[in-house]
């Protein structure tokens, strides 16, 4: 199957459909939907699962049919993937990718229109997931709540789970409640939209199709990922390669699709309109291709060695913020940047990736260089200082994490710096 995403006719802002689609035999769960799965039987109600961290965070997670469901059916490595072969062309290949290397390796799948390069992705984005809450729907039909979005965007704590609310913070910052609000008044508000693949980008992208952290401020959709991220959760939201089995992705994107419908019925857009009839069949057939890609096992792997503990200041101080604060875009199947944070990697694997390697996007720098935080680009991207360095050739100098998504506190910060100053160690199995 060619790459899924087509040209966009200007007037709809929607992929069409042509002689790419393949057309499945009959029965297939793309042209008739899934049936009713055996595990909708074994539920008891139409509430998550409780997930309790050591530090005593409650995190909600799909109930275990779902979650086995879903193995069966790879859509957490699909979805994985789904998302990184739209990020091929973005310093993103990565050779010694834990899993599969899909940009490398397959590139007859890497979409045409990558992410956020503009309406056609913003279009892709929606239609994605619509075809997987759809699918959840259609596999569990009388437990369909558990995947019922957001009624209001959650702008108060009291709009989110009792057991989300103690991480609620500050609440958002002005561009992402400004975001919510326009789309909350979305009928006000579709002249601001062309098209439904705009709004689209506006959500997944943080504005009219900007890069992630650009004028607008970071991705509401991003903002809303990592609020409620618990990093030990076995689904943390926060966490792309994992985190279809949150129940808090579903009311977010729930909510994501409630807005889109509305902004159909306000521009009188039929809802057995044809573009989107191809469009969700081309995402089907995509999911179904890259799922093939992967075993049963991916995404379940134990750690390398795990009864060989692993100690010093890289492990103890540093691993924990990259797993909370990194991993979702540092990981899976094409991880960002050429570096991965994948959680079954070894902390001595991720330095070797980190200390005296050149970076793939910054130039003449290298990653960390031991004693030295300032000549580090890690270090200069988590401090925002990456724009002043001076750096030449193939720059990105967007801090880390991206701006508007989530920011390191000072302590976390000291602790990468003092890593680096103190000679970058890597860790050792002895204590």
């Amino acid at each position: 199957m060619a790459p899924v995403a087509q040209p966009m006719p200007p007037s709809t802002g929607a992929p069409t459909g042509g002689s790419h689609a393949v057309e499945p035999a009959h029965g297939d769960h793309c042209i008739d939907g899934f049936a009713a799965d055996p595990g909708d039987a074994e539920l008891t109600s139409a509430l998550p699962d409780e997930w309790r961290s050591p530090r005593g965070q409650i995190d909600l997670l799909l109930p275990k049919p779902v979650l086995a469901w879903m193995d069966k059916n790879k859509w957490m490595e699909s979805h994985d993937a789904w998302h990184n072969v739209r990020r091929c062309n973005s310093f993103i290949s990565f050779p010694n990718s834990p899993t599969v290397n899909i940009c490398d390796e397959h590139p007859d799948l890497v979409a045409k229109y990558q992410e956020c390069s503009g309406a056609q992705d913003g279009y892709a984005f929606l239609v994605e997931h619509r075809h997987m809450l759809r699918g959840f729907k259609q596999a569990f039909p009388t437990h369909s709540e558990l995947f019922a979005g957001f009624a209001q965007f959650p702008f108060e704590a009291k709009d989110v789970p009792e057991q989300w609310r103690d991480r609620f913070g500050t609440g958002w910052s002005a561009q992402i409640r400004t975001a919510a609000e326009t789309l909350e008044k979305i009928e006000s508000n579709v002249s601001m939209f062309p098209t439904e693949g705009d709004l689209g980008a506006f959500i997944q992208c943080g504005g009219m199709g900007q890069l992630r952290g650009g004028g607008g401020g970071g991705s509401l959709h991003a903002a809303m990922h990592f609020k409620w991220s618990v990093s030990e959760s076995p689904h943390p939201l926060g966490d792309q390669v994992t985190d279809l089995g949150n129940f808090m992705f579903w009311k977010l994107h729930g909510w994501i699709d409630a807005v889109w419908e509305r902004y159909r019925v306000a521009k009188g857009i039929a809802p057995d309109d044809a573009n989107l009839k191809q469009a969700l069949l081309d995402n089907c057939q995509e999911m179904q291709r890259l799922g093939q890609l992967f075993d049963a096992s991916i995404g379940t792997k134990p750690a390398p060695n795990p009864t060989e503990p692993e100690y010093g200041d890289f492990h103890t101080q540093v691993r924990p913020i990259l797993n909370e604060l990194c991993s979702t875009c540092h990981s899976g199947t094409a991880p960002m940047g050429g570096i991965s944070f994948a959680r079954e990697l070894r902390s001595r694997d991720i330095t070797m990736q980190l200390v005296g390697v050149a970076t793939k996007s910054g130039g003449q720098f290298k990653r960390v260089v031991a004693g030295k935080p300032n000549e580090s680009w890690l270090y200069l991207k988590v401090t925002d200082m990456a724009k002043a360095a001076g750096c030449t050739g193939t720059c990105n100098v967007q801090s880390m994490p991206p701006t508007g998504q989530v920011e390191l506190s000072s302590a976390q910060i000291e602790a990468i710096r003092g890593w680096i100053a103190n000679g970058a160690q890597a860790p050792t199995t002895m204590p």
